[in-house]
Formats: structure tokens, sequence, C-alpha cells
């Protein structure tokens, strides 16, 4: 088993669960995040001010899945969320070790 986590921008969190759901995987985490990559942001703001800052709001998947599917799940996520920019989003994938399900006996 691997998890994939993939950073995205919020804007993005529709199109990332629609594209897991299309390839059959509709189990997932998302949660709300902050962060920032090597460099700072600028961000324009409602009344068109520039505002360069060093957090930036991402929206995190988490998806645990068995290693033959990591290559569909983490091209799914790319396809939905490249734009060709930067800061389109990240995917980290790591090896689960052991799993347990939390549950009365």
């Amino acid at each position: 088993m691997i998890e994939i986590m993939a950073i995205v921008r919020p804007n993005k969190t529709s199109a990332t669960k629609q594209a897991l759901i299309n390839i059959n995987r509709p189990g997932y985490t998302c949660v709300r995040a902050v962060g920032r990559g090597k460099k700072t942001v600028e961000v324009i703001l409602s009344d068109g001010k520039k505002l360069k800052t060093k957090l930036v709001s991402k929206r995190m998947f988490l998806i645990v899945v068995e290693d033959k599917a990591k290559e569909e799940v983490v091209q799914a996520i790319i396809d939905a969320n490249w734009s060709g920019n930067e800061g389109d989003g990240k995917i980290f994938v790591t090896k689960i070790v052991d799993s347990y399900n939390v549950h009365l006996e």
C-alpha cells in the first residue's frame, strides 16, 4: 500500500475530487492547508492591490491505494490540476507500513 499526498490549489478541489471518482478512487481525505514553496507569493486582493505573502491557502488530499494504482492516481491528479503555472501543486508518494481499523468488537 502507498499514500499519495497531493497539495493543490483550492479552486481545483472539485476537479480533483471528480478526477478521483472518474478512475474509481472515491476514497480520500481532504483538508485545508496553508504553506509556501521556496519563493514568496504575490496575491492580488479583491480591491486590486498586490500583497506579498509567505503563506498560501491550499488543499491537501491524502489517498491510500495499492501500489499498482499509483501511476493512475498520480496522473489523474496532475491532469486535473495542471495549468502550466508555478504553484499548480505538489505530489508526494510514501509507503504505508501498517494500517489498522478502529472499531468496536
